[in-house]
C-alpha cells in the first residue's frame, strides 16, 4: 500500500513530456484468496485521473452537484480518464505515461471550458 503514497497527487505527463493531469486514485484488484485463506496483496490495474474521479466518493448530493458544475463548464459527459498501469512507464517526482494527452483525453475540460467561454471573449 505504499504505492498510494508515492503515486496519488502526482502530476501526469504524457509521451511528449506535456502536463496532462494528476493522479487522483488507483484502481485495484484484489485476487481471490488462496489456500491458506490468506488474502493476496492487490494489484494495481490502473491509474484514475480527470473529471469525476474524486467526486465518486463523495456523500449522495455532492457527485451529482459536481456533474452539473462540470456541465455548466461544458463538458457534456465527465467521465474519469482510467490509464491501464502498463501505459505507465516511469514513476518519479511525476508519473509518466506513453499516451498522448489529447487522446487520452486529458484536454476534454480545457477545450470544452474553451468552446464554452473563452472563445466568446472579444479578441480571443
Amino acid at each position: 500500500m505504499d504505492l498510494g503514497k508515492h503515486v496519488l497527487d502526482k502530476e501526469i505527463l504524457d509521451r511528449a513530456g506535456r502536463r496532462a493531469g494528476k493522479v487522483d486514485d488507483l484502481l485495484l484488484d484484489l485476487p481471490p484468496a488462496g489456500d491458506g485463506g490468506l488474502l493476496p496483496q492487490p494489484e494495481v490495474v490502473a491509474i484514475i485521473s480527470g473529471p469525476m474521479a474524486l467526486a465518486r466518493q463523495l456523500p449522495p448530493p455532492l457527485p451529482w452537484l459536481a456533474r452539473q458544475l462540470y456541465r455548466l463548464l461544458g463538458l457534456a459527459d465527465p467521465r474519469p480518464i482510467v490509464i491501464p498501469w502498463q501505459r505507465i512507464t516511469h514513476i518519479d517526482v511525476v508519473v509518466y505515461t506513453d499516451l498522448d494527452r489529447e487522446t487520452a483525453g486529458f484536454q476534454a475540460l480545457p477545450q470544452a471550458v474553451n468552446r464554452r467561454f473563452i472563445r466568446r471573449l472579444p479578441g480571443a
